[in-house]
């Protein structure tokens, strides 16, 4: 996953006249930034990028379609990853601090109607549930689930996360975005174990004259 197109796949969805959202690093502006002049846009940063510890314990194989004797593998298991996105409502010009507000619940609604969005493994497309719904089976297997979820901060929170991005409070909402998988495409290809033979020794294997049984099962 393009976690770089992610994000602006998920600005377009939310925005789609890209007059509301800019994306930026909040820790970095102050009230000497030319672009906050003019507008009151929503700000989107990244503040936090976190592993996804229940999803440890994936397969690392992949499924074959038109080969049934071999099996794709990956070199190392996949990276799953949780992004905290912050939208942040703020302007130089004090008299727009409402219509910043105004614009910070459209975002608040949007993830309200829509929690679930898909990624096309081509890293071409961010598409929501509804749009999902409209694909065939064969396309659906082309896409990665993305889940948005709400963070409610408690005052101490809100405290230690501005304090870290080094600026004053603006109002915002946090959301957790899931399952952003970083898999680089090394594979290795391995052979199908189709039967497995389970031999039963007294005392010694090496031994010949102890093999008491033998058992072979197909897959």
């Amino acid at each position: 996953m393009d976690l770089k197109v992610i994000i602006e796949q998920l600005s377009k969805l939310i925005d789609p006249a890209q007059t509301v959202i800019d994306i930026t690093n909040i820790a970095t502006l102050n009230d000497g930034d030319d672009f906050l002049i003019s507008k009151s846009p929503i700000v989107l940063s990244i503040v936090n990028i976190e592993e996804d510890k229940t999803q440890k314990n994936q397969s690392t194989y992949l499924r074959e379609t038109n080969n049934q004797t071999t099996i794709s593998r990956y070199n190392q298991p996949t990276q799953h990853l949780i992004v905290s996105l912050l939208f942040s409502s703020y302007n130089k010009d004090l008299s727009k601090y409402l219509d910043g507000i105004d614009k910070l619940k459209t975002i608040i609604h949007y993830f309200q109607q829509n929690k679930s969005f898909y990624y096309k493994n081509d890293d071409t497309e961010l598409i929501t549930y509804d749009t999902f719904l409209t694909k065939t089976e064969i396309e659906k297997d082309n896409y990665y689930k993305i889940t948005m979820e709400f963070v409610s901060l408690s005052m101490e929170q809100l405290n230690q996360m501005w304090s870290y991005l080094g600026s004053k409070y603006m109002p915002s909402t946090l959301y957790k975005m899931r399952l952003c998988m970083i898999q680089n495409t090394n594979t290795v290809q391995d052979t199908v174990i189709k039967k497995v033979a389970i031999n039963l020794w007294e005392n010694d294997i090496n031994n010949p004259i102890g093999l008491l049984e033998t058992q072979e099962f197909e897959n």
